[in-house]
Protein backbone atom coordinates (compact mmCIF):
# COMPACT_ATOMS: atom_id res chain seq x y z
CA UNK A 1 0.00 0.00 0.00
CA UNK A 2 1.63 3.00 -1.53
CA UNK A 3 0.55 7.01 0.72
CA UNK A 4 -0.18 9.29 -1.48
CA UNK A 5 2.33 12.18 -2.04
CA UNK A 6 0.47 14.96 -0.99
CA UNK A 7 3.58 17.19 -0.14
CA UNK A 8 5.39 19.90 -1.61
CA UNK A 9 9.53 19.91 -0.74
CA UNK A 10 9.22 22.69 1.07
CA UNK A 11 6.44 21.22 3.10
CA UNK A 12 8.42 18.03 3.70
CA UNK A 13 11.48 19.81 4.71
CA UNK A 14 9.70 21.82 7.05
CA UNK A 15 7.61 18.63 8.57
CA UNK A 16 11.20 17.28 8.94
CA UNK A 17 13.22 19.84 10.48
CA UNK A 18 10.46 20.40 13.54
CA UNK A 19 10.40 16.32 14.43
CA UNK A 20 14.19 16.25 14.35
CA UNK A 21 13.76 19.35 17.14
CA UNK A 22 10.89 17.41 18.42
CA UNK A 23 8.32 20.18 16.84
CA UNK A 24 4.98 18.62 15.38
CA UNK A 25 3.01 20.60 13.03
CA UNK A 26 -0.36 20.81 15.38
CA UNK A 27 2.04 21.33 18.28
CA UNK A 28 2.04 17.75 20.01
CA UNK A 29 4.54 16.41 21.36
CA UNK A 30 6.07 13.08 20.08
CA UNK A 31 3.94 10.46 21.42
CA UNK A 32 0.90 12.74 22.28
CA UNK A 33 -2.63 11.47 20.82
CA UNK A 34 -4.55 13.87 19.37
CA UNK A 35 -7.90 14.48 21.30
CA UNK A 36 -10.26 11.20 20.77
CA UNK A 37 -14.50 11.12 21.05
CA UNK A 38 -16.62 8.93 21.60
CA UNK A 39 -20.04 8.20 20.71
CA UNK A 40 -21.35 4.79 21.82
CA UNK A 41 -24.57 4.00 20.85
CA UNK A 42 -25.28 6.31 17.27
CA UNK A 43 -26.84 3.18 15.65
CA UNK A 44 -29.95 1.55 17.96
CA UNK A 45 -30.87 -1.30 15.27
CA UNK A 46 -27.07 -2.96 15.79
CA UNK A 47 -26.26 -5.05 19.14
CA UNK A 48 -23.21 -2.96 19.71
CA UNK A 49 -21.79 0.29 17.93
CA UNK A 50 -19.20 3.40 18.37
CA UNK A 51 -18.54 5.96 16.46
CA UNK A 52 -15.16 7.84 16.76
CA UNK A 53 -13.40 11.06 16.17
CA UNK A 54 -9.88 11.89 16.36
CA UNK A 55 -8.22 14.85 14.58
CA UNK A 56 -9.38 14.52 10.98
CA UNK A 57 -10.42 10.97 11.33
CA UNK A 58 -14.24 9.99 11.83
CA UNK A 59 -15.19 6.35 11.87
CA UNK A 60 -18.24 4.33 12.55
CA UNK A 61 -18.30 0.92 13.72
CA UNK A 62 -21.61 -1.30 13.75
CA UNK A 63 -21.86 -4.79 15.31
CA UNK A 64 -24.70 -6.93 14.25
CA UNK A 65 -25.05 -10.79 15.40
CA UNK A 66 -27.44 -13.27 14.11
CA UNK A 67 -28.07 -17.23 15.10
CA UNK A 68 -27.19 -19.48 12.12
CA UNK A 69 -27.93 -23.29 12.02
CA UNK A 70 -24.42 -25.42 11.56
CA UNK A 71 -24.31 -26.85 7.88
CA UNK A 72 -23.35 -30.51 7.55
CA UNK A 73 -19.29 -30.15 6.81
CA UNK A 74 -18.35 -27.22 8.80
CA UNK A 75 -15.00 -27.43 9.76
CA UNK A 76 -15.72 -25.72 13.39
CA UNK A 77 -19.28 -27.44 14.37
CA UNK A 78 -18.44 -26.32 18.22
CA UNK A 79 -17.35 -22.58 17.21
CA UNK A 80 -19.18 -19.54 16.40
CA UNK A 81 -18.25 -17.39 13.34
CA UNK A 82 -16.47 -13.53 13.93
CA UNK A 83 -16.10 -11.28 10.82
CA UNK A 84 -15.04 -7.80 10.09
CA UNK A 85 -15.59 -6.06 7.09
CA UNK A 86 -13.91 -2.15 6.44
CA UNK A 87 -15.72 0.16 3.86
CA UNK A 88 -14.23 3.17 2.78
CA UNK A 89 -15.32 6.59 1.91
CA UNK A 90 -14.32 7.09 -1.99
CA UNK A 91 -12.47 10.34 -0.87
CA UNK A 92 -10.39 8.16 1.91
CA UNK A 93 -9.25 5.63 -0.18
CA UNK A 94 -8.40 8.37 -2.74
CA UNK A 95 -6.47 10.37 -0.50
CA UNK A 96 -4.72 7.48 0.92
CA UNK A 97 -3.22 5.44 -1.63
CA UNK A 98 -2.41 5.55 -5.24
CA UNK A 99 -3.71 2.75 -7.68
CA UNK A 100 -6.08 0.94 -4.93
CA UNK A 101 -10.04 0.81 -5.02
CA UNK A 102 -11.87 1.72 -1.99
CA UNK A 103 -13.39 -2.26 -2.05
CA UNK A 104 -9.98 -3.15 -1.86
CA UNK A 105 -8.17 -1.25 0.57
CA UNK A 106 -11.18 -2.17 2.99
CA UNK A 107 -10.59 -5.41 2.59
CA UNK A 108 -6.50 -4.73 3.15
CA UNK A 109 -7.65 -3.25 6.22
CA UNK A 110 -10.06 -5.94 7.28
CA UNK A 111 -7.58 -9.05 6.86
CA UNK A 112 -5.07 -6.57 9.06
CA UNK A 113 -7.69 -6.52 11.80
CA UNK A 114 -9.18 -9.67 12.00
CA UNK A 115 -5.14 -10.86 11.63
CA UNK A 116 -4.43 -8.27 14.48
CA UNK A 117 -7.09 -8.25 16.82
CA UNK A 118 -9.46 -10.99 16.22
CA UNK A 119 -7.45 -14.07 16.60
CA UNK A 120 -9.07 -16.99 18.81
CA UNK A 121 -6.87 -15.99 21.28
CA UNK A 122 -8.68 -12.49 21.53
CA UNK A 123 -12.11 -14.24 20.46
CA UNK A 124 -13.92 -17.03 22.39
CA UNK A 125 -15.53 -18.17 19.21
CA UNK A 126 -16.15 -21.61 21.20
CA UNK A 127 -18.31 -19.24 23.33
CA UNK A 128 -20.49 -18.22 20.27
CA UNK A 129 -21.51 -21.34 20.38
CA UNK A 130 -25.35 -22.18 21.59
CA UNK A 131 -25.86 -26.14 20.90
CA UNK A 132 -22.76 -27.78 19.32
CA UNK A 133 -23.30 -29.12 15.51
CA UNK A 134 -26.60 -27.11 15.69
CA UNK A 135 -26.84 -23.38 16.25
CA UNK A 136 -23.90 -20.84 16.56
CA UNK A 137 -23.86 -17.08 16.44
CA UNK A 138 -22.00 -15.50 13.58
CA UNK A 139 -21.01 -11.87 14.54
CA UNK A 140 -20.22 -9.30 11.82
CA UNK A 141 -18.51 -5.94 12.39
CA UNK A 142 -18.95 -3.04 9.61
CA UNK A 143 -16.71 -0.53 10.09
CA UNK A 144 -17.29 2.56 8.37
CA UNK A 145 -14.64 5.09 7.36
CA UNK A 146 -15.70 8.44 6.61
CA UNK A 147 -12.17 10.42 6.89
CA UNK A 148 -8.85 9.59 7.86
CA UNK A 149 -6.37 12.06 9.60
CA UNK A 150 -3.86 9.23 9.43
CA UNK A 151 -3.17 6.30 11.97
CA UNK A 152 -6.54 4.92 11.09
CA UNK A 153 -5.32 1.08 12.16
CA UNK A 154 -5.12 2.62 15.46
CA UNK A 155 -8.10 4.46 15.64
CA UNK A 156 -10.17 1.68 14.07
CA UNK A 157 -8.99 -0.86 16.51
CA UNK A 158 -9.84 1.13 19.37
CA UNK A 159 -13.67 1.83 18.42
CA UNK A 160 -13.81 -1.81 17.30
CA UNK A 161 -12.89 -2.28 21.19
CA UNK A 162 -15.33 0.04 21.98
CA UNK A 163 -18.26 -1.16 19.63
CA UNK A 164 -17.84 -4.88 20.95
CA UNK A 165 -17.39 -3.65 24.90
CA UNK A 166 -21.35 -2.85 25.03
CA UNK A 167 -22.30 -5.56 22.42
CA UNK A 168 -25.00 -7.70 24.77
CA UNK A 169 -25.77 -11.47 23.02
CA UNK A 170 -29.36 -12.20 23.95
CA UNK A 171 -29.98 -14.80 26.13
CA UNK A 172 -30.82 -18.11 24.19
CA UNK A 173 -31.97 -21.47 25.35
CA UNK A 174 -32.14 -24.86 23.66
CA UNK A 175 -35.53 -26.73 23.89
CA UNK A 176 -35.21 -30.29 22.85
CA UNK A 177 -37.54 -31.54 20.86
CA UNK A 178 -40.82 -33.44 22.64
CA UNK A 179 -41.19 -36.19 20.22
CA UNK A 180 -38.02 -37.99 17.74
CA UNK A 181 -37.93 -36.39 14.22
CA UNK A 182 -39.13 -33.08 15.24
CA UNK A 183 -36.96 -30.02 15.14
CA UNK A 184 -35.14 -28.21 18.44
CA UNK A 185 -36.25 -25.34 19.23
CA UNK A 186 -34.48 -22.18 20.40
CA UNK A 187 -35.87 -19.84 23.11
CA UNK A 188 -35.03 -16.17 22.86
CA UNK A 189 -34.60 -13.59 25.81
CA UNK A 190 -33.91 -10.37 24.57
CA UNK A 191 -34.24 -8.28 27.70
CA UNK A 192 -30.91 -6.41 28.18
CA UNK A 193 -30.22 -7.60 31.51
CA UNK A 194 -30.34 -11.27 30.30
CA UNK A 195 -27.89 -10.47 27.79
CA UNK A 196 -24.13 -12.14 27.97
CA UNK A 197 -21.24 -9.70 26.80
CA UNK A 198 -19.53 -10.24 24.26
CA UNK A 199 -16.42 -12.95 24.61
CA UNK A 200 -13.80 -10.79 24.15
CA UNK A 201 -10.70 -12.59 26.03
CA UNK A 202 -8.46 -9.80 25.85
CA UNK A 203 -8.77 -6.17 24.90
CA UNK A 204 -6.41 -5.48 21.61
CA UNK A 205 -5.59 -1.85 20.86
CA UNK A 206 -2.79 -1.43 17.86
CA UNK A 207 -0.18 0.97 18.99
CA UNK A 208 1.55 2.11 15.89
CA UNK A 209 5.22 3.57 16.23
CA UNK A 210 6.26 5.51 13.04
CA UNK A 211 10.07 6.61 12.69
CA UNK A 212 10.91 10.03 11.02
CA UNK A 213 14.69 10.70 10.52
CA UNK A 214 16.21 9.12 13.75
CA UNK A 215 12.43 10.52 16.02
CA UNK A 216 9.56 8.46 17.23
CA UNK A 217 6.29 9.41 17.00
CA UNK A 218 2.51 8.01 18.10
CA UNK A 219 -0.36 8.84 16.46
CA UNK A 220 0.86 10.97 12.95
CA UNK A 221 -1.21 12.57 10.51
CA UNK A 222 -1.55 12.04 7.18
CA UNK A 223 1.66 14.67 6.09
CA UNK A 224 3.81 12.59 9.04
CA UNK A 225 2.87 9.38 7.36
CA UNK A 226 3.94 10.16 3.86
CA UNK A 227 7.50 11.34 5.48
CA UNK A 228 7.64 7.91 7.58
CA UNK A 229 11.06 6.27 6.96
CA UNK A 230 9.68 3.12 8.88
CA UNK A 231 6.53 1.95 10.83
CA UNK A 232 5.45 -0.80 13.04
CA UNK A 233 2.37 -1.90 14.70
CA UNK A 234 2.23 -3.16 18.28
CA UNK A 235 -0.81 -4.81 19.70
CA UNK A 236 -1.47 -4.38 23.29
CA UNK A 237 -3.71 -6.39 25.60
CA UNK A 238 -4.79 -3.09 26.97
CA UNK A 239 -6.21 -5.03 30.42
CA UNK A 240 -2.85 -6.54 31.20
CA UNK A 241 -0.41 -4.90 29.40
CA UNK A 242 1.01 -7.40 27.48
CA UNK A 243 2.02 -7.09 24.10
CA UNK A 244 0.72 -9.65 21.88
CA UNK A 245 1.40 -8.87 18.49
CA UNK A 246 3.90 -6.59 15.62
CA UNK A 247 3.27 -5.98 12.49
CA UNK A 248 5.83 -4.38 10.35
CA UNK A 249 3.99 -1.45 7.68
CA UNK A 250 5.79 -0.10 4.48
CA UNK A 251 9.02 -1.39 3.67
CA UNK A 252 11.76 1.28 5.57
CA UNK A 253 14.00 -0.40 8.13
CA UNK A 254 12.72 -0.09 11.66
CA UNK A 255 15.60 0.62 14.81
CA UNK A 256 15.31 -2.47 16.29
CA UNK A 257 17.42 -1.31 19.47
CA UNK A 258 14.87 0.98 20.34
CA UNK A 259 11.71 -1.12 19.57
CA UNK A 260 12.00 -2.55 23.76
CA UNK A 261 12.09 1.25 24.84
CA UNK A 262 8.97 1.71 22.40
CA UNK A 263 7.27 -1.52 23.55
CA UNK A 264 6.93 -0.20 27.00
CA UNK A 265 5.55 3.82 25.84
CA UNK A 266 3.16 1.20 24.17
CA UNK A 267 1.93 -0.30 26.81
CA UNK A 268 1.48 3.02 28.79
CA UNK A 269 0.12 4.21 25.76
CA UNK A 270 -2.59 1.67 25.59
CA UNK A 271 -3.45 1.56 29.18
CA UNK A 272 -4.52 5.53 29.09
CA UNK A 273 -6.67 4.71 26.11
CA UNK A 274 -8.52 1.92 27.87
CA UNK A 275 -8.39 4.28 30.72
CA UNK A 276 -10.35 6.63 28.86
CA UNK A 277 -13.03 4.23 27.26
CA UNK A 278 -14.09 2.89 30.52
CA UNK A 279 -14.46 6.50 31.41
CA UNK A 280 -16.98 6.73 28.61
CA UNK A 281 -18.31 3.70 29.06
CA UNK A 282 -19.54 5.02 33.02
CA UNK A 283 -20.70 8.23 32.04
CA UNK A 284 -23.25 6.31 29.58
CA UNK A 285 -24.29 3.72 32.10
CA UNK A 286 -25.05 6.94 34.15
CA UNK A 287 -26.93 8.45 32.18
CA UNK A 288 -29.11 5.57 31.41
Amino acid sequence: MQLRESLSESERRFLLDGVANGLRNDGRGCFDYRRISFETGPIPTSMGSCRLRAGDTDIIVSVKCEMAAVKPGRARPDAGHFQIVVDCAASVSRALVDGWAGDDLGRHLAAMLESLCAGDDVVDRRALCVAPGAFVWEVYVDVLVLASGGNLLDSVSLALCAALSETLLPKVTVEEAMEEGEPVQLKVDDRPEMGTRFPLKKTPLCVTVTQINGQFLFDVTREEEVCADAMICVVVDAKCGDVIGLHKLGRGLFDIASLPSMLERCRATAAALIQQLDREMELKDKKT
